[in-house]
């Protein structure tokens, strides 16, 4: 009798797992594919997800946490606080590390401003659940060192970055950083992003200035900076071209930041040595423009997060 319980028992697991096996959803098929020639020279893709299965709830839901930290960077103690998107599974697996994206947002946001809204929160969920993505640890700082003044600093927040918020974060949580440090940060650096939309774009592009060092991937949306400004960090850093990639991104023309980010991708190609036209890695590209139908709002990002992804961010 004992022999048949244990059998049966055996058997209702397995079936179980079956089961389990068969729900593992997938990704529907991109419902469009928007072609532009924005870049000269170039044909430029963009893919359209469905909305309706992205912005759902996942059947493996992340976490949202949030961190709190100081800086002195700005002349006096400043108290400040991060939001993080762990993936469904993080705390049991234990000794798994994951590639981390720091996200910053656009004016008079917040750090809830893209990772508050669930249908955000919902597109990270089911990308990683359906294996667009990796699982991933995204950050959401502020740049804002005084909210009510709307005070920052775009090089003094990099140097928070760098001294703060990095090695608070990433000695809480299990990036590929062995240690919360330079030493740390400079060895894990092809597992670690930067990202921001509108004035955040600015943002990212200054954390490409000044934590390249740090960092290979960049996902600057719906702005631009100087084009001298880069190629002079690039040139101070000595880094090479095969050292970064960067996912341009930016919406059509509802977006009114548009024109300014075609135009940077356009000045930026014209130095060969620092830039490569398009998403094959192998053969030395390390540059892309992603151009949506989308207007000029933080929600978007989701759209071009999506791209990056199915494109190789992180892998």
């Amino acid at each position: 009798m004992r022999r048949f319980l244990s059998f049966w028992l055996i058997c209702m697991l397995l079936a179980a797992g079956c089961i389990a096996a068969a729900e593992k959803r997938e990704a529907p098929a991109d419902k469009k594919v928007i072609t532009t020639q924005d870049v000269k020279g170039y044909e430029t893709s963009f893919r359209q997800y469905d909305g309706k299965f992205f912005d759902g709830p996942s059947m493996e839901p992340g976490t949202v946490t949030e961190l709190s930290y100081t800086t002195n960077v700005y002349g006096r103690p400043v108290e400040n606080s991060v939001k993080i998107y762990l993936p469904y599974g993080y705390d049991e697996n234990e000794a798994e590390r994951y590639d981390i994206l720091y996200f910053y947002h656009g004016t008079n946001e917040t750090q809830d401003s893209f990772i508050g809204d669930e249908r955000a929160k919902n597109a990270l969920d089911n990308m990683i659940e359906t294996g667009a993505a990796k699982p991933f640890i995204m950050v959401f700082p502020t740049y804002y060192y005084d909210y009510v003044n709307r005070s920052f600093d775009l090089e003094l927040f990099q140097l928070e970055m760098r001294q703060d918020i990095m090695p608070a974060v990433e000695s809480v949580y299990r990036t590929y950083a062995e240690t919360a440090d330079h030493q740390g940060f400079a060895a894990s650096r092809t597992h670690r992003g930067f990202a921001g939309y509108s004035n955040g774009c600015r943002m990212c592009w200054y954390s490409f200035c000044h934590l390249l060092d740090l960092g290979q991937w960049f996902l600057p949306m719906s702005n631009s900076i100087g084009v001298p400004t880069i190629f002079n960090a690039i040139e101070a850093q000595g880094a090479a071209r095969e050292d970064y990639f960067v996912f341009s991104c930016c919406g059509g023309q509802r977006d009114d930041l548009s024109t300014a980010t075609t135009n940077l991708v356009n000045e930026l190609i014209k130095r060969p040595d620092c830039f490569s036209y398009g998403l094959n890695r192998e053969a030395g590209n390390n540059l892309y423009l992603y151009k949506s139908t989308g207007l000029h709002q933080t929600l978007t990002a989701r759209y071009f997060l999506y791209n990056a992804f199915r494109d190789g961010l992180f892998r």
